[in-house]
């Protein structure tokens, strides 16, 4: 790619594997915007009122005007063609969708179904953090949560996929990457119990479980799930994996097919992975 746009955990430009200074704030929040955007036409006055909203209108609009100068002299200084992304007029701005570039954001929030493990470990581990750390725009704000909710729907699929198919040392490394992100995700506590179950210890599945009841107590001030403390107790009871997981018990399992059985998923906040 000629241009990379990491917008995540930090900002950073690269232009053929060389960093990029662009050490302007709104310049930044401009082109994070536009880049998120690619391919919407915006008016020039609803981008100036959305990075400086308290600012007079003439003021705003000059303001723009050298914010989009900054951003064209830093792509100059990566060799690459200004058109190339931006399609300016006196009117509108837009950035180019079908331009040579990347974003880590944009990769977190492909549609596409992704079914492979790998492909799933490849986007996560780009999610370096928030969106834009340190910036408070309003528009950040919102693309920061819908991103973060992105983050968990990805991070959830990947447990899933690593439980399901008894991977539980993998499970245990991104359960711990997800925690240690700071959202206390239940989900990730309760695929920590489960992995450490698969692995026949049931002292760390105790240890799991109080660590979800510190760290949602902690941060958020809540219990934990009634799901949560019912799969706590099952595991401790010695309840078979295959049935917590919702998967055919081994003898009913064949070569022809082995799919999950219709039912509520294992735990709330991972779905079933067909």
């Amino acid at each position: 790619m000629s241009l990379k746009i990491y917008l995540l955990g930090q900002f950073n430009l690269q232009a053929n594997h060389h960093s990029l200074e662009l050490p302007s704030r709104p310049a930044q929040s401009l082109l994070a915007y536009l880049a998120l955007n690619a391919g919407i036409t915006t008016r020039r006055e609803r981008l100036a009122n959305l990075l400086w909203p308290e600012a007079a209108e003439p003021n705003a609009r000059r303001y723009l005007r050298q914010t989009l100068w900054r951003i064209h002299r830093t792509l100059q200084d990566g060799s690459l063609a200004w058109e190339d992304y931006l399609q300016v007029s006196d009117i509108e701005i837009t950035f180019n969708s079908h331009a040579d570039y990347w974003t880590d954001a944009g990769l977190l929030l492909t549609r596409e179904k992704v079914q492979q493990v790998d492909d799933l470990v490849e986007i996560i581990h780009h999610y370096q953090g928030e969106l834009l750390p340190g910036f408070y725009d309003h528009w950040v704000v919102l693309e920061r949560e819908r991103l973060q909710a992105a983050y968990h729907q990805k991070m959830s699929q990947l447990l899933e996929c690593l439980l399901q198919d008894g991977q539980w040392h993998e499970a245990l490394h991104w359960a711990e990457q997800w925690i240690m992100l700071g959202y206390s995700p239940e989900p990730a506590f309760r695929a920590l119990m489960i992995a450490h179950a698969g692995l026949g210890d049931q002292g760390m599945v105790s240890a799991a479980y109080q660590r979800c009841v510190a760290a949602l107590n902690r941060d958020l001030g809540l219990e934990p799930y009634p799901e949560t403390r019912q799969l706590f107790e099952q595991l401790v009871a010695g309840a078979p994996l295959p049935t917590l997981l919702g998967l055919p018990k081994p003898e009913t399992i064949t070569l022809v097919e082995a799919k999950p059985v219709p039912g509520s998923p294992p735990y709330k906040g991972l779905d079933f992975f067909d």
